[in-house]
């Protein structure tokens, strides 16, 4: 159940009296959404407050149809950075909303009830958003959160949860550094269950490192950088041989490894001139249709003050056009998607700056480097955050989302042409700092919802949480970036779904003679046929999406899937896929006298 709307306008506010003098009214304290520091009402509970101000604390929505969820927003101590995820930790299928906070990792059901289980200790403070996926195959996902010590940052560890709360076998993990920003979920070695990525400082040494989901390191990792890491990492194939690379950056160079740790050819990647890389996680898409992906990354010049978005090909040169630069540093991760809808990825990015007045701007490019109609920005506050490209508001068309780092607390939303979004910004309390929000439909109605807070970055002591009905129809086929790094693996690739791709999993993956095993069609694109092949399976072939197959004899088995859009197929083999086991029979007690001599 949600709240009802308290719709606002300057003259008149349903359910609050306002008593107006000129540009000030006087209002109830208690009719304030939530109290601002250092407000004292007179002995009878009213306060002052101008009208600019009571637009921004009184109202439950910004425009018609936006309404926050009963129970929400919720305020816990401490401080949060880049943001939550939504997954399924329960039976229902309602979604819960995950946030780390100060020492600790929260879960919330949709009326902002605690989720059994949680909230749990992290002992050190993660300084990015938590990861959901099966990290130790058992068919069902984990949260899993990075943590390091403030300041120095020296010092960090692993956390890897089930969806109970309890801690996953073989971890918590120490690191060999502190882990900077978000954990990264991949499936490096195609047994579809996914490795742990993260960056390691240990000052002035930087570290990739890669973890299984029993705690141990992966073949190959750690690796070392030329000094300390800068972001998380991006992993997804950039050489178009279907296994995955993983690109990683230092304050100095973008590398790019294979998965046996491996530098790739033609990499580091050092823009040199004073020009380091912060917080600007890689992002992977194919802009140029080649089916390979370049890496999309921003920086700052030391020495100039501007920043600039680079677009590195696989081989470590640059792609055509390339880099633009802003007025000043980026430390957002880049957005790509088809912003105006002709088909073509696009580039839109942030800048910041400390300033005592709006100095930064938004910037959207087309793949060629060319500004999209309507944009830059005017001058506006920072933006440290991944701008989202969703529908936010049911026209079938990408809205922008992105943060607005000053005390006030709010999210600014624009749509595509530039123009600003009907209604917003989105108020908060506290700041919107580092805070990426994210847009799903957590009951599962069929309405766009938002999930993003404020922080108290000036005193560090609260942090609130919100969620959102946008009162719009969910359009995930045009959701391209939904929530931080495309997805709540956090893996930084950009997918369109336009494009046909084979690809799927299954589960379980080793099973017994006479098992049976469901898979689960992941491809993308206007498929209208599936043709699976299952060496040893019963069916040996199927055309339904997500086919469920007998295994009845032991071996291992090979898995084909072809799908076709009616002109084009796409093809992925999985080799020796399916683990079948010999079942042993144990032979029976022979009869004989029960008396025991």
């Amino acid at each position: 159940m949600k709240t009802k709307k308290i719709i606002f306008s300057i003259l008149f506010l349903t359910g609050i009296t306002l008593t107006g003098f000129s540009q000030n009214s006087v209002i109830d304290v208690n009719d304030l959404r939530f109290i601002p520091e250092n407000v004292l009402p007179d002995v009878n509970g009213k306060i002052l407050i101008s009208q600019d101000f009571a637009n921004q604390v009184i109202s439950e929505e910004t425009k018609d149809g936006i309404e926050v969820f009963a129970g929400w927003p919720v305020i816990e101590t401490g401080s949060s950075q880049r943001g939550g995820i939504y997954c399924n930790l329960d039976e229902d299928p309602d979604l819960e909303i995950v946030y780390c906070i100060g020492q600790s990792i929260h879960a919330w059901k949709t009326d902002g009830t605690i989720v059994p289980g949680w909230p749990q200790s992290l002992q050190l403070y993660p300084n990015g958003a938590p990861a959901f996926g099966d990290v130790d195959g058992d068919s069902e996902e984990e949260i899993v959160v990075s943590t390091a010590t403030p300041g120095t940052g020296a010092q960090g560890r692993i956390f890897v949860f089930e969806k109970d709360g309890s801690t996953t076998s073989g971890f918590p993990v120490i690191l060999g550094g502190g882990a900077t920003k978000t954990p990264v979920l991949a499936d490096l070695d195609g047994d579809d269950i996914l490795e742990i990525i993260v960056e390691e400082r240990s000052y002035p040494d930087g570290y990739v490192a890669v973890y299984k989901g029993d705690g141990s390191s992966f073949p190959g990792f750690p690796v070392m950088m030329d000094y300390i890491p800068a972001s998380a990492v991006a992993v997804g194939d950039i050489t178009g041989d279907n296994v995955p690379e993983i690109v990683a950056e230092s304050y100095y160079s973008v590398y790019a490894y294979d998965i046996n740790g491996n530098v790739l050819d033609g990499f580091p990647f050092t823009p040199g001139n004073s020009r380091v890389f912060s917080y600007s996680s890689p992002v992977l898409a194919d802009l140029d249709g080649d089916g390979m992906r370049e890496i999309i990354v921003g920086d700052h010049s030391l020495t100039a003050g501007n920043g600039a978005v680079h677009i590195i090909k696989n081989d470590g040169t640059v792609f055509s056009g390339w880099p633009k630069y802003v007025g000043s540093w980026i430390y957002g991760p880049p957005a790509v998607g088809d912003i105006d809808g002709d088909g073509n990825p696009d580039i839109a990015i942030g800048d910041q700056v400390l300033s005592g007045s709006p100095a930064s701007r938004v910037y959207v490019w087309d793949k060629n480097g060319d500004y999209l109609s309507g944009w830059p920005t005017d001058l506006i506050w920072s933006v440290n955050n991944q701008i989202l490209l969703t529908d936010f508001d049911g026209d079938n068309l990408i809205e922008l989302i992105w943060d607005d780092n000053t005390g006030e607390g709010k999210y600014l939303g624009y749509n595509h042409d530039g123009t600003v979004l009907e209604g917003w910004p989105l108020p908060v309390q506290w700041s919107t700092f580092f805070m990426n929000p994210f847009v799903a439909d957590v009951n599962n109605d069929g309405i766009t919802d938002i999930s993003g807070g404020g922080t108290d970055i000036e005193n560090n002591t609260g942090c609130a949480i919100y969620l959102w009905d946008a009162g719009a129809e969910y359009h995930p086929e045009i959701n391209v970036l939904p929530v931080l790094q495309y997805n709540v693996r956090h893996d930084g690739v950009y997918t369109d779904a336009s494009v046909l791709n084979a690809n799927f999993i299954a589960t379980p993956l080793e099973i017994c003679e006479s098992g049976e095993v469901q898979f689960t069609n992941l491809s993308t694109g206007n498929i209208v046929s599936w043709d699976w092949s299952f060496e040893g399976g019963n069916p040996a072939t199927s055309t339904d999406p997500d086919p469920l197959i007998l295994y009845n004899n032991p071996g291992q088995y090979n898995v084909t899937l072809i799908v076709s859009d009616g002109t084009n197929s796409n093809t992925i083999t999985k080799t020796d896929y399916i683990k079948v086991q010999y079942e042993a029979e144990i032979p029976g007690i022979p009869a004989g006298s029960d008396t025991i001599w």
